[in-house]
């Protein structure tokens, strides 16, 4: 999928990341990235423009164009497309990355979010095959999915109905929690947040303003700062395990450093979030 993010960190990342940018990365949603390679369609053969609200049983790869056919969207799927950005000059490959980011209002809307979150949301965005552009299609898809994994964005979990403010109505069914040990940068399975488990992302992303990439050991005393000042209100602040979770230098593409806060227990299961 052209570029893959994931929720805040990607927050959008984000992951533009979630950690979310593959985005993935932690808060907002991220790009996912396909495995297969798309074969262009025959140019006698007529592919409509995609529409909002078309839903698409596609693997997660790293190809900027997806010729896979729609679903209906009670049927199973992995993506479901959230916004079709139409510009008025030709687009380019290159011009049609930079409206990545021109697909998170879109996705915000159309999900139910109301603030910048660490989510499992994946963002992914593509441009039309070589047959479509040579009929004169002329578009920016942007989709969504749902990681399975901590990590950005080499799987989609299958979806059953449409993800359209579904975060506004179920929002711990899209937060992250896992049965492990936190253990970034790998890509750990997750849980659902409605049982106990062994640790979760605190909704909330952590920010970082840099104009380079920083160091792992500056990154672990930022992170751990700024994720120490978010429990300081809990009760159970004592008890907790606190782990930071940064965009990677290779998902990052400048400007704003986004990441997650994991917590879990010292001893025990975190309790299933109401």
């Amino acid at each position: 999928m052209s570029k893959c993010q994931q929720g805040t960190i990607a927050l959008i990342a984000v992951l533009v990341v979630a950690l979310a940018a593959c985005s993935g990365d932690a808060s907002s949603p991220s790009v996912a990235l396909p495995t297969r390679s798309s074969s262009a369609p025959s140019p006698s053969v007529h592919v409509p423009s995609p529409a909002v609200g078309q839903c698409r049983n596609t693997a997660a790869n790293d190809s900027w164009v997806d010729d896979t056919p729609t679903v209906d969207c009670s049927k199973t799927h992995t993506l479901e497309t959230v916004a079709v950005i139409k510009p008025v000059e030709k687009l380019t490959l290159a011009q049609a990355k930079q409206l990545v980011a021109s697909c998170e209002s879109p996705e915000v809307n159309y999900l139910g979010i109301a603030d910048r979150e660490v989510r499992t949301i994946v963002l992914a965005v593509f441009w039309p095959s070589k047959a479509q552009r040579a009929a004169g299609q002329n578009w920016v898809r942007c989709d969504v999915g749902v990681s399975p994994t901590t990590g950005c964005c080499r799987g989609l979990a299958p979806q059953t109905g449409s993800l359209r403010g579904a975060v506004s109505s179920e929002p711990v069914r899209f937060q992250m929690c896992i049965n492990q040990v936190p253990d970034p940068p790998g890509a750990q399975p997750l849980t659902s947040c409605k049982k106990p488990h062994m640790a979760e992302a605190l909704p909330t992303p952590l920010q970082l303003s840099v104009r380079h990439y920083p160091s792992d050991a500056v990154l672990s005393k930022k992170g751990r700062s700024a994720c120490a000042r978010l429990v300081a209100h809990r009760t159970d602040r004592e008890s907790l395990v606190v782990t930071p979770d940064w965009i990677s230098k290779a998902n990052w593409s400048g400007g704003t450093l986004y990441g997650r806060c994991w917590i879990r227990r010292r001893a025990g299961l975190m309790p299933a979030i109401k």
